[in-house]
Protein backbone atom coordinates (compact mmCIF):
# COMPACT_ATOMS: atom_id res chain seq x y z
CA UNK A 1 0.00 0.00 0.00
CA UNK A 2 1.47 3.74 -0.92
CA UNK A 3 1.81 6.37 1.67
CA UNK A 4 -0.80 8.15 0.12
CA UNK A 5 -3.49 5.72 0.40
CA UNK A 6 -2.06 4.57 4.05
CA UNK A 7 -2.95 8.45 5.01
CA UNK A 8 -6.80 8.39 3.76
CA UNK A 9 -9.02 8.55 6.56
CA UNK A 10 -11.63 6.32 7.19
CA UNK A 11 -14.16 8.69 8.19
CA UNK A 12 -16.38 6.41 9.78
CA UNK A 13 -13.93 4.09 11.57
CA UNK A 14 -12.54 7.76 13.18
CA UNK A 15 -15.84 8.33 14.52
CA UNK A 16 -16.22 5.51 16.45
CA UNK A 17 -13.13 4.65 17.05
CA UNK A 18 -12.17 3.18 20.89
CA UNK A 19 -16.11 0.94 21.10
CA UNK A 20 -15.22 -1.76 23.50
CA UNK A 21 -15.84 -5.06 22.27
CA UNK A 22 -18.79 -7.91 23.77
CA UNK A 23 -17.97 -9.48 26.64
CA UNK A 24 -17.96 -12.58 25.10
CA UNK A 25 -19.96 -15.25 22.36
CA UNK A 26 -23.30 -15.51 24.61
CA UNK A 27 -23.11 -11.73 25.22
CA UNK A 28 -26.98 -11.37 24.96
CA UNK A 29 -26.92 -8.02 23.26
CA UNK A 30 -24.91 -9.08 20.55
CA UNK A 31 -27.33 -9.24 17.68
CA UNK A 32 -25.98 -12.07 15.90
CA UNK A 33 -27.25 -14.22 18.62
CA UNK A 34 -30.61 -12.77 19.03
CA UNK A 35 -33.31 -15.98 17.45
CA UNK A 36 -34.09 -16.65 14.34
CA UNK A 37 -37.30 -15.19 14.20
CA UNK A 38 -36.12 -11.94 15.67
CA UNK A 39 -33.25 -11.33 12.86
CA UNK A 40 -35.78 -12.24 10.25
CA UNK A 41 -38.19 -9.86 11.39
CA UNK A 42 -35.29 -7.17 11.33
CA UNK A 43 -34.39 -7.74 8.25
CA UNK A 44 -37.76 -7.80 7.10
CA UNK A 45 -38.42 -4.10 7.72
CA UNK A 46 -35.42 -2.57 5.26
CA UNK A 47 -36.18 -4.93 2.60
CA UNK A 48 -40.29 -4.11 2.23
CA UNK A 49 -39.20 -0.59 3.13
CA UNK A 50 -36.86 -0.67 0.06
CA UNK A 51 -39.24 -1.39 -1.96
CA UNK A 52 -42.16 0.60 -0.86
CA UNK A 53 -39.50 3.22 -1.47
CA UNK A 54 -38.33 2.61 -4.51
CA UNK A 55 -42.22 1.43 -6.00
CA UNK A 56 -43.08 5.10 -5.15
CA UNK A 57 -40.97 5.85 -8.35
CA UNK A 58 -42.94 4.10 -11.08
CA UNK A 59 -46.29 3.88 -9.51
CA UNK A 60 -46.54 7.76 -10.33
CA UNK A 61 -46.25 6.65 -13.84
CA UNK A 62 -49.67 6.22 -14.53
CA UNK A 63 -50.74 9.48 -13.23
CA UNK A 64 -48.39 11.48 -15.34
CA UNK A 65 -51.51 11.63 -17.89
CA UNK A 66 -53.75 12.52 -15.28
CA UNK A 67 -51.60 15.19 -13.90
CA UNK A 68 -50.71 16.81 -17.12
CA UNK A 69 -54.92 17.06 -17.73
CA UNK A 70 -55.82 18.60 -13.86
CA UNK A 71 -52.93 21.31 -13.85
CA UNK A 72 -52.58 22.14 -17.53
CA UNK A 73 -48.98 21.09 -17.61
CA UNK A 74 -46.62 19.41 -20.72
CA UNK A 75 -45.52 15.72 -19.73
CA UNK A 76 -41.63 16.84 -19.15
CA UNK A 77 -43.12 18.97 -16.26
CA UNK A 78 -45.96 16.50 -15.08
CA UNK A 79 -42.43 14.26 -14.71
CA UNK A 80 -40.79 16.10 -12.31
CA UNK A 81 -42.91 14.48 -9.47
CA UNK A 82 -41.44 11.40 -10.23
CA UNK A 83 -37.44 13.45 -11.48
CA UNK A 84 -36.96 15.20 -8.19
CA UNK A 85 -38.37 12.23 -5.64
CA UNK A 86 -35.77 9.69 -7.66
CA UNK A 87 -32.93 12.98 -6.88
CA UNK A 88 -34.00 12.30 -3.37
CA UNK A 89 -32.48 9.35 -3.30
CA UNK A 90 -28.55 10.68 -3.82
CA UNK A 91 -29.41 12.98 -1.11
CA UNK A 92 -30.73 10.84 2.25
CA UNK A 93 -28.18 8.34 2.16
CA UNK A 94 -25.73 10.54 1.67
CA UNK A 95 -26.65 12.63 5.14
CA UNK A 96 -28.07 9.32 6.99
CA UNK A 97 -25.35 7.23 6.58
CA UNK A 98 -22.43 9.18 8.46
CA UNK A 99 -25.23 9.69 11.37
CA UNK A 100 -26.11 6.26 11.15
CA UNK A 101 -22.72 4.85 12.33
CA UNK A 102 -22.67 7.84 15.18
CA UNK A 103 -26.32 7.05 16.64
CA UNK A 104 -27.33 4.12 15.36
CA UNK A 105 -29.42 2.16 12.56
CA UNK A 106 -32.90 2.44 14.49
CA UNK A 107 -33.19 6.31 14.74
CA UNK A 108 -32.39 6.97 11.01
CA UNK A 109 -36.03 3.88 10.68
CA UNK A 110 -37.94 5.99 13.06
CA UNK A 111 -37.13 9.41 11.57
CA UNK A 112 -37.08 8.45 7.74
CA UNK A 113 -40.31 6.56 8.25
CA UNK A 114 -42.81 9.46 9.25
CA UNK A 115 -40.95 11.89 6.99
CA UNK A 116 -41.51 9.68 4.20
CA UNK A 117 -45.62 9.49 5.15
CA UNK A 118 -46.37 12.55 6.30
CA UNK A 119 -44.30 14.00 2.92
CA UNK A 120 -46.01 11.49 0.62
CA UNK A 121 -49.27 11.96 2.42
CA UNK A 122 -48.95 16.27 2.30
CA UNK A 123 -48.39 15.49 -1.91
CA UNK A 124 -51.15 13.23 -2.53
CA UNK A 125 -53.78 15.79 -0.71
CA UNK A 126 -52.86 18.57 -2.48
CA UNK A 127 -54.55 20.09 -5.32
CA UNK A 128 -51.25 22.36 -6.33
CA UNK A 129 -48.75 21.16 -8.72
CA UNK A 130 -45.70 23.02 -7.32
CA UNK A 131 -47.02 21.75 -3.65
CA UNK A 132 -46.88 17.97 -4.90
CA UNK A 133 -43.42 18.58 -6.64
CA UNK A 134 -41.58 20.18 -3.33
CA UNK A 135 -43.52 17.48 -1.00
CA UNK A 136 -42.80 14.28 -3.50
CA UNK A 137 -39.31 15.78 -3.64
CA UNK A 138 -38.98 16.13 0.51
CA UNK A 139 -39.93 12.35 0.53
CA UNK A 140 -37.35 11.43 -1.15
CA UNK A 141 -34.66 13.01 0.99
CA UNK A 142 -36.48 12.43 3.96
CA UNK A 143 -37.18 8.43 3.45
CA UNK A 144 -34.63 7.45 1.29
CA UNK A 145 -31.56 7.08 4.25
CA UNK A 146 -32.59 3.54 4.93
CA UNK A 147 -31.39 2.81 1.87
CA UNK A 148 -28.20 3.95 3.50
CA UNK A 149 -28.27 1.54 6.86
CA UNK A 150 -29.98 -1.27 5.21
CA UNK A 151 -26.87 -2.81 4.16
CA UNK A 152 -25.75 -2.59 7.41
CA UNK A 153 -28.40 -3.77 9.39
CA UNK A 154 -28.07 -6.98 7.97
CA UNK A 155 -24.42 -7.40 8.13
CA UNK A 156 -25.01 -6.46 12.37
CA UNK A 157 -27.35 -9.55 12.28
CA UNK A 158 -25.97 -12.09 10.26
CA UNK A 159 -22.66 -13.64 9.86
CA UNK A 160 -21.28 -13.02 6.85
CA UNK A 161 -21.60 -16.68 5.08
CA UNK A 162 -25.44 -16.26 5.76
CA UNK A 163 -25.96 -12.00 5.00
CA UNK A 164 -25.54 -12.50 1.61
CA UNK A 165 -28.72 -14.91 1.02
CA UNK A 166 -30.51 -12.84 3.26
CA UNK A 167 -29.56 -9.48 1.98
CA UNK A 168 -30.68 -10.45 -1.56
CA UNK A 169 -34.91 -9.58 -0.77
CA UNK A 170 -33.24 -6.00 0.15
CA UNK A 171 -30.91 -5.56 -3.05
CA UNK A 172 -33.73 -6.74 -5.26
CA UNK A 173 -35.85 -3.82 -3.91
CA UNK A 174 -34.50 -1.01 -6.28
CA UNK A 175 -34.84 -3.17 -8.98
CA UNK A 176 -37.93 -4.84 -8.32
CA UNK A 177 -40.04 -1.80 -6.95
CA UNK A 178 -39.49 0.37 -10.39
CA UNK A 179 -40.23 -2.84 -12.48
CA UNK A 180 -43.48 -3.70 -10.53
CA UNK A 181 -44.71 0.00 -9.81
CA UNK A 182 -46.26 0.92 -13.07
CA UNK A 183 -48.31 -2.29 -12.68
CA UNK A 184 -49.45 -1.89 -9.73
CA UNK A 185 -50.10 2.40 -10.23
CA UNK A 186 -52.32 1.21 -12.96
CA UNK A 187 -54.99 -1.38 -11.54
CA UNK A 188 -55.02 0.59 -8.48
CA UNK A 189 -55.56 4.17 -10.02
CA UNK A 190 -57.83 2.45 -12.40
CA UNK A 191 -59.79 0.99 -9.74
CA UNK A 192 -60.10 4.50 -7.75
CA UNK A 193 -61.79 6.25 -10.55
CA UNK A 194 -58.64 7.05 -12.62
CA UNK A 195 -57.76 8.82 -9.17
CA UNK A 196 -54.01 9.78 -9.58
CA UNK A 197 -53.59 10.43 -6.04
CA UNK A 198 -53.94 6.66 -5.15
CA UNK A 199 -50.82 6.63 -7.40
CA UNK A 200 -48.89 7.62 -3.94
CA UNK A 201 -51.93 6.22 -1.77
CA UNK A 202 -50.86 2.38 -2.41
CA UNK A 203 -47.23 2.89 -1.32
CA UNK A 204 -48.19 4.35 1.75
CA UNK A 205 -50.55 1.05 1.83
CA UNK A 206 -47.48 -1.14 1.02
CA UNK A 207 -45.77 0.92 4.07
CA UNK A 208 -48.03 0.45 6.91
CA UNK A 209 -47.23 -2.82 8.25
CA UNK A 210 -43.19 -1.54 8.15
CA UNK A 211 -44.32 1.37 10.12
CA UNK A 212 -45.70 -1.03 12.87
CA UNK A 213 -43.14 -3.01 12.54
CA UNK A 214 -40.77 -0.14 13.61
CA UNK A 215 -42.10 0.31 16.82
CA UNK A 216 -40.80 -3.15 17.83
CA UNK A 217 -37.52 -2.79 16.29
CA UNK A 218 -34.28 -2.78 18.49
CA UNK A 219 -30.56 -1.15 17.87
CA UNK A 220 -28.37 -3.41 15.89
CA UNK A 221 -25.40 -1.79 15.70
CA UNK A 222 -23.27 -2.26 17.68
CA UNK A 223 -20.73 0.52 18.18
CA UNK A 224 -24.42 2.10 19.20
CA UNK A 225 -25.56 -1.03 21.46
CA UNK A 226 -21.82 -0.95 23.26
CA UNK A 227 -22.25 2.81 24.09
CA UNK A 228 -25.50 2.75 25.59
CA UNK A 229 -24.65 -0.10 27.31
CA UNK A 230 -21.54 2.10 28.49
CA UNK A 231 -23.37 4.64 29.32
CA UNK A 232 -25.87 2.79 31.38
CA UNK A 233 -23.15 1.46 33.83
CA UNK A 234 -21.69 4.79 34.27
CA UNK A 235 -18.61 4.45 32.33
CA UNK A 236 -16.12 7.34 31.61
CA UNK A 237 -16.54 7.98 27.78
CA UNK A 238 -14.22 10.20 26.00
CA UNK A 239 -16.28 12.60 23.43
CA UNK A 240 -14.97 14.84 20.77
CA UNK A 241 -16.10 18.27 20.16
CA UNK A 242 -19.47 19.12 18.32
CA UNK A 243 -17.69 21.41 15.81
CA UNK A 244 -15.17 18.57 15.48
CA UNK A 245 -17.83 15.93 14.79
CA UNK A 246 -19.57 17.70 12.57
CA UNK A 247 -16.49 18.29 10.15
CA UNK A 248 -15.88 14.43 10.89
CA UNK A 249 -19.50 13.86 9.62
CA UNK A 250 -19.51 16.47 6.55
CA UNK A 251 -16.38 14.52 5.51
CA UNK A 252 -18.21 11.53 5.75
CA UNK A 253 -20.81 12.61 3.76
CA UNK A 254 -18.97 14.26 0.58
CA UNK A 255 -16.47 10.89 0.69
CA UNK A 256 -19.02 9.35 -1.45
CA UNK A 257 -19.41 12.14 -3.92
CA UNK A 258 -15.26 12.58 -4.79
CA UNK A 259 -15.37 8.91 -5.28
CA UNK A 260 -17.84 9.76 -8.08
CA UNK A 261 -15.23 12.50 -9.34
CA UNK A 262 -12.17 11.33 -8.76
CA UNK A 263 -12.02 7.79 -8.12
CA UNK A 264 -12.12 6.13 -11.70
CA UNK A 265 -12.30 2.55 -10.88
CA UNK A 266 -15.63 3.14 -8.53
CA UNK A 267 -16.93 5.67 -11.17
CA UNK A 268 -16.44 3.37 -14.43
CA UNK A 269 -18.11 0.28 -12.62
CA UNK A 270 -20.60 2.72 -11.35
CA UNK A 271 -21.28 4.21 -14.56
CA UNK A 272 -21.39 0.54 -15.91
CA UNK A 273 -24.21 -0.55 -13.87
CA UNK A 274 -25.55 3.04 -13.67
CA UNK A 275 -26.67 2.61 -17.52
CA UNK A 276 -28.56 -0.15 -17.36
CA UNK A 277 -30.47 0.59 -14.10
CA UNK A 278 -31.50 4.28 -15.72
CA UNK A 279 -32.63 2.00 -18.75
CA UNK A 280 -35.17 0.57 -16.31
CA UNK A 281 -36.52 3.70 -16.13
CA UNK A 282 -36.78 5.14 -19.41
CA UNK A 283 -39.06 1.74 -19.88
CA UNK A 284 -41.90 4.38 -17.96
CA UNK A 285 -42.05 6.07 -21.44
CA UNK A 286 -40.85 3.90 -23.97
CA UNK A 287 -43.09 1.14 -22.92
CA UNK A 288 -46.16 3.03 -22.58
CA UNK A 289 -45.53 4.87 -26.15
CA UNK A 290 -44.55 1.66 -27.95
CA UNK A 291 -46.97 -0.96 -26.18
CA UNK A 292 -49.85 2.04 -26.62
CA UNK A 293 -49.19 3.42 -30.18
CA UNK A 294 -48.43 -0.40 -32.11
CA UNK A 295 -50.47 -2.76 -29.96
CA UNK A 296 -52.97 -0.18 -28.48
CA UNK A 297 -52.57 -1.69 -24.53
CA UNK A 298 -54.08 -0.35 -21.93
CA UNK A 299 -52.28 1.35 -18.96
CA UNK A 300 -52.70 -2.01 -17.27
CA UNK A 301 -51.86 -4.32 -20.07
CA UNK A 302 -48.47 -1.69 -20.56
CA UNK A 303 -48.18 -2.67 -16.51
CA UNK A 304 -47.82 -6.40 -17.27
CA UNK A 305 -45.02 -6.08 -19.87
CA UNK A 306 -43.23 -5.62 -17.59
CA UNK A 307 -43.10 -9.00 -16.21
CA UNK A 308 -40.89 -10.43 -18.50
CA UNK A 309 -38.22 -8.06 -16.58
CA UNK A 310 -38.90 -9.52 -13.24
CA UNK A 311 -38.43 -13.30 -14.42
CA UNK A 312 -35.15 -12.12 -15.97
CA UNK A 313 -34.28 -10.45 -12.22
CA UNK A 314 -34.93 -14.16 -11.05
CA UNK A 315 -32.42 -15.70 -13.51
CA UNK A 316 -29.94 -13.39 -12.55
CA UNK A 317 -29.82 -14.18 -9.08
CA UNK A 318 -29.60 -18.13 -10.05
CA UNK A 319 -27.19 -16.95 -12.12
CA UNK A 320 -25.21 -14.83 -9.53
CA UNK A 321 -25.54 -17.86 -6.73
CA UNK A 322 -24.09 -20.30 -9.40
CA UNK A 323 -21.04 -18.54 -10.19
CA UNK A 324 -20.36 -17.60 -6.52
CA UNK A 325 -20.87 -21.31 -5.27
CA UNK A 326 -18.40 -22.57 -8.22
CA UNK A 327 -15.67 -20.36 -9.41
CA UNK A 328 -15.61 -17.94 -6.26
CA UNK A 329 -15.43 -20.38 -4.26
CA UNK A 330 -13.49 -22.62 -5.85
CA UNK A 331 -10.89 -19.20 -6.11
CA UNK A 332 -11.84 -19.22 -1.81
CA UNK A 333 -9.92 -22.76 -1.05
CA UNK A 334 -7.14 -22.37 -3.66
CA UNK A 335 -6.10 -19.06 -1.95
CA UNK A 336 -7.01 -20.25 1.70
CA UNK A 337 -9.97 -17.13 1.82
CA UNK A 338 -7.36 -14.63 -0.49
CA UNK A 339 -9.68 -14.23 -3.35
CA UNK A 340 -8.66 -11.31 -5.90
CA UNK A 341 -12.18 -8.93 -6.24
CA UNK A 342 -12.29 -9.80 -9.96
CA UNK A 343 -13.15 -13.31 -9.11
CA UNK A 344 -16.53 -11.41 -8.39
CA UNK A 345 -17.29 -10.19 -11.91
CA UNK A 346 -18.15 -13.80 -13.75
CA UNK A 347 -21.65 -13.29 -13.14
CA UNK A 348 -21.26 -9.67 -15.22
CA UNK A 349 -18.87 -10.82 -17.68
CA UNK A 350 -22.01 -13.16 -18.59
CA UNK A 351 -24.65 -10.48 -18.12
CA UNK A 352 -22.71 -7.99 -20.40
CA UNK A 353 -24.07 -9.70 -23.35
CA UNK A 354 -27.88 -10.49 -22.23
CA UNK A 355 -28.28 -6.46 -21.87
CA UNK A 356 -27.58 -5.50 -25.93
CA UNK A 357 -28.89 -8.32 -26.84
CA UNK A 358 -32.57 -7.80 -24.91
CA UNK A 359 -32.38 -3.96 -26.36
CA UNK A 360 -31.78 -4.76 -29.87
CA UNK A 361 -34.43 -7.21 -29.73
CA UNK A 362 -36.79 -4.45 -28.25
CA UNK A 363 -36.02 -1.81 -30.25
CA UNK A 364 -36.95 -4.19 -33.75
CA UNK A 365 -39.46 -6.52 -33.14
CA UNK A 366 -42.15 -3.95 -31.96
CA UNK A 367 -44.26 -3.87 -34.82
CA UNK A 368 -48.18 -4.92 -36.06
CA UNK A 369 -47.23 -7.87 -38.37
CA UNK A 370 -45.16 -9.25 -34.77
CA UNK A 371 -47.31 -10.40 -32.06
CA UNK A 372 -46.84 -8.45 -29.04
CA UNK A 373 -45.54 -11.03 -26.94
CA UNK A 374 -41.54 -11.20 -28.96
CA UNK A 375 -40.91 -7.37 -28.34
CA UNK A 376 -41.92 -7.87 -23.90
CA UNK A 377 -40.38 -11.31 -23.45
CA UNK A 378 -37.28 -8.99 -24.98
CA UNK A 379 -37.36 -8.01 -20.97
CA UNK A 380 -36.00 -11.38 -20.12
CA UNK A 381 -32.74 -11.13 -21.19
CA UNK A 382 -32.44 -7.39 -20.26
CA UNK A 383 -33.59 -8.11 -16.84
CA UNK A 384 -31.13 -11.43 -16.52
CA UNK A 385 -28.11 -9.63 -18.00
CA UNK A 386 -29.08 -6.25 -15.47
CA UNK A 387 -29.14 -7.36 -12.79
CA UNK A 388 -26.71 -10.28 -12.87
CA UNK A 389 -24.03 -7.07 -13.92
CA UNK A 390 -25.30 -5.71 -10.68
CA UNK A 391 -24.77 -7.80 -8.00
CA UNK A 392 -21.29 -8.57 -9.38
CA UNK A 393 -20.09 -5.30 -9.66
CA UNK A 394 -21.53 -4.73 -5.91
CA UNK A 395 -19.84 -7.63 -4.48
CA UNK A 396 -16.72 -6.62 -6.41
CA UNK A 397 -16.69 -2.41 -5.33
CA UNK A 398 -17.33 -4.32 -1.81
CA UNK A 399 -14.40 -6.80 -2.15
CA UNK A 400 -11.92 -4.20 -3.59
CA UNK A 401 -12.71 -0.99 -1.13
CA UNK A 402 -12.69 -2.74 2.33
CA UNK A 403 -14.88 -2.43 5.06
CA UNK A 404 -12.94 1.11 5.44
CA UNK A 405 -14.34 2.48 2.56
CA UNK A 406 -16.78 -0.09 0.66
CA UNK A 407 -19.62 1.65 2.20
CA UNK A 408 -18.57 5.35 0.00
CA UNK A 409 -17.99 3.15 -2.90
CA UNK A 410 -21.66 1.63 -3.12
CA UNK A 411 -23.06 4.52 -2.06
CA UNK A 412 -21.59 6.33 -4.53
CA UNK A 413 -22.52 3.75 -7.21
CA UNK A 414 -26.03 5.14 -6.08
CA UNK A 415 -25.34 8.89 -6.77
CA UNK A 416 -24.84 7.85 -10.49
CA UNK A 417 -27.22 5.21 -10.71
CA UNK A 418 -30.15 7.60 -9.47
CA UNK A 419 -28.88 10.58 -11.29
CA UNK A 420 -29.34 8.55 -14.80
CA UNK A 421 -32.81 6.91 -13.38
CA UNK A 422 -33.91 10.83 -12.97
CA UNK A 423 -33.26 12.30 -16.09
CA UNK A 424 -33.60 9.38 -18.18
CA UNK A 425 -37.52 9.64 -18.05
CA UNK A 426 -37.38 13.57 -18.94
CA UNK A 427 -35.95 12.86 -22.60
CA UNK A 428 -36.97 9.46 -23.08
CA UNK A 429 -40.53 10.18 -25.15
CA UNK A 430 -38.83 12.89 -27.13
CA UNK A 431 -35.77 10.46 -28.58
CA UNK A 432 -39.17 7.84 -29.86
CA UNK A 433 -41.24 10.46 -31.24
CA UNK A 434 -37.87 12.17 -33.32
CA UNK A 435 -36.17 8.93 -34.11
CA UNK A 436 -39.12 6.20 -34.34
CA UNK A 437 -39.74 3.09 -32.16
CA UNK A 438 -37.14 0.65 -34.16
CA UNK A 439 -33.92 3.70 -34.12
CA UNK A 440 -34.53 5.30 -30.96
CA UNK A 441 -34.42 1.89 -29.06
CA UNK A 442 -31.13 1.17 -31.10
CA UNK A 443 -29.52 4.15 -30.08
CA UNK A 444 -29.79 3.38 -26.18
CA UNK A 445 -28.65 -0.37 -27.76
CA UNK A 446 -25.64 0.66 -29.20
CA UNK A 447 -24.65 2.49 -25.84
CA UNK A 448 -25.15 -0.78 -24.18
CA UNK A 449 -22.93 -2.82 -27.23
CA UNK A 450 -20.07 -0.08 -25.93
CA UNK A 451 -20.38 -1.15 -22.76
CA UNK A 452 -19.82 -4.49 -22.82
CA UNK A 453 -15.47 -4.22 -22.65
CA UNK A 454 -16.26 -2.69 -19.23
CA UNK A 455 -16.41 -6.05 -16.79
CA UNK A 456 -13.85 -7.54 -18.96
CA UNK A 457 -10.99 -4.61 -18.67
CA UNK A 458 -11.62 -4.67 -14.92
CA UNK A 459 -11.16 -8.53 -14.82
CA UNK A 460 -8.04 -8.58 -17.26
CA UNK A 461 -6.41 -4.97 -15.65
CA UNK A 462 -8.48 -4.84 -12.28
CA UNK A 463 -4.97 -5.37 -9.91
CA UNK A 464 -3.38 -2.47 -11.76
CA UNK A 465 -6.20 -0.45 -11.43
CA UNK A 466 -6.99 -0.91 -7.38
CA UNK A 467 -3.17 0.42 -7.23
CA UNK A 468 -3.59 3.40 -8.67
CA UNK A 469 -6.89 4.19 -6.42
CA UNK A 470 -6.44 7.12 -3.93
CA UNK A 471 -8.31 4.76 -1.46
CA UNK A 472 -7.38 1.64 0.43
CA UNK A 473 -7.89 -0.95 -1.70
CA UNK A 474 -7.38 -4.83 -1.31
CA UNK A 475 -4.13 -6.12 -2.48
CA UNK A 476 -4.48 -9.68 -3.28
Amino acid sequence: MTDEKAAQPNDITELTQGSPEWEGPDDVDNPRIWPAWKKVFHSAIPAIYSFSLSTGISTFVVAVPLVMLQFQVSRTVALLPITLYTVGFIIGPSICSPFSELYGRRIIYRTNFPMLVIFNAVAAASDNFVALVIFRFLAGVGGSGVLAVGAGTISDLWDPKDAGRVGLAYILAPFLGPTLGPLIGSYVVAEHGNDWKFAIWVDLMILAPVGFAIVFMQETSKSRILYLRAKRHGSHLSTDSNSFMMKKIGKAMLKPLHMCIFEPLAFFLSLYTAFSFAMIFSFFGSYEYVYSTIYGFSQKEVGLCYIAVVVGFLFAIVTFGYFDATKHRKEMIKTSNKVAPEHRLYSALFGCWLVPIGLFWYAWTPRPSVHWIVPVLAGLPFGWGTLASFLSCMSYLVDTYLVTNSASAVAANGVIRFALGAAFPLFIIQVYEKLGVHWAGSVFAFISLATIPVPWVFFWKGKELRRRSHYETCSY
